[in-house]
């Protein structure tokens, strides 16, 4: 068995209701693969960009696309045993590559439809995963968990924010221009599961004082490496009455899973 092996994906995206209540599109989008190389992508539409759930839907099909078509550069950097500060640096190149896809992907989007760029405005979490470490990359305000062998969870991001209250920064071509994306590798075998979300999910799924993810990603990743976890529970968790008691809660929300199978210990909720 390779360090590939063994790993599962779900993912699920759901409208917000504040958006339902304002008659809104949802405007996020995932992407979650287990092969042939397993991987994780949200991606947050700006609610200020009329056209934001066009680039979102754009940006995932362009991720899906660019695990083939950057196969060479991922291998380089994630599977190869290199020391972590020349594997951190390979990878933060090879995220800048696909940061331009999807930048690429948005102006595709915006060629052809209507409006600018801005207007289909995202964020983007994302995970690669190597036979010897692990990539993640992010540009703004979603968030991006490592769960270990034991169940431990990691806040691997802290959210991207703004310079002003209730802002972030957005996925585009300056963000290689002016390095403005994060980038960081972990070793694959010490994970047992990868959680990437949007800053909807994040209002309770990440406990952003603390700096590390709330309990609930643990308990995810355990249930499902153990088989305890589907799409539809997820969708369950997500849609669930809990969200309607935060004020911060009406939000669309995203997560993507990653579990080695049968490897992570549960953690509570």
């Amino acid at each position: 068995m390779t360090a590939m092996d063994g790993w599962m994906a779900i993912g699920a995206s759901v409208i917000g209701h504040d958006h339902v209540r304002r008659e809104e599109p949802l405007q996020d989008a995932n992407a979650a693969l287990a092969a042939p190389r397993p991987a994780a992508a949200v991606c947050d539409g700006a609610g200020s960009a009329a056209q934001s759930h066009v680039g979102a839907t754009a940006a995932v099909r362009a991720f899906r696309v660019a695990l083939a078509a950057m196969e060479p550069l991922f291998a380089d950097a994630l599977d190869e045993e290199l020391p972590r500060e020349f594997a951190d640096e390979l990878w933060h190149y090879a995220a800048g590559w696909l940061v331009r896809t999807l930048a690429a992907a948005r102006e595709d989007a915006a060629r052809e439809g209507t409006g600018r760029p801005e207007d289909y405005a995202f964020t983007f979490a994302g995970a690669v995963v190597g036979r010897s470490r692990t990539g993640f990359v992010q540009v703004g305000d979603g968030a991006m968990c490592a769960v270990g062998r034991q169940g431990q969870g990691i806040l691997v991001f802290r959210p991207e924010k703004g310079c002003y209250a209730n802002t972030t920064n957005f996925l585009g071509f300056e963000s290689v221009e002016k390095d403005a994306y994060m980038s960081h590798t972990l070793r694959t075998a010490d994970l047992g599961g990868i959680v990437a979300m949007s800053d909807g999910a994040a209002v309770k799924m990440i406990c952003e004082r603390e700096g590390r993810p709330a309990p609930i990603v643990e308990k995810m990743v355990g249930d499902f490496a153990a088989g305890e976890l589907d799409r539809a529970s997820l969708v369950r968790y997500l849609t669930g009455t809990r969200w309607f008691d935060d004020p911060r809660g009406g939000d669309d929300k995203s997560v993507v899973i990653l579990a080695l199978k049968g490897q992570t210990e549960k953690g509570e909720e």
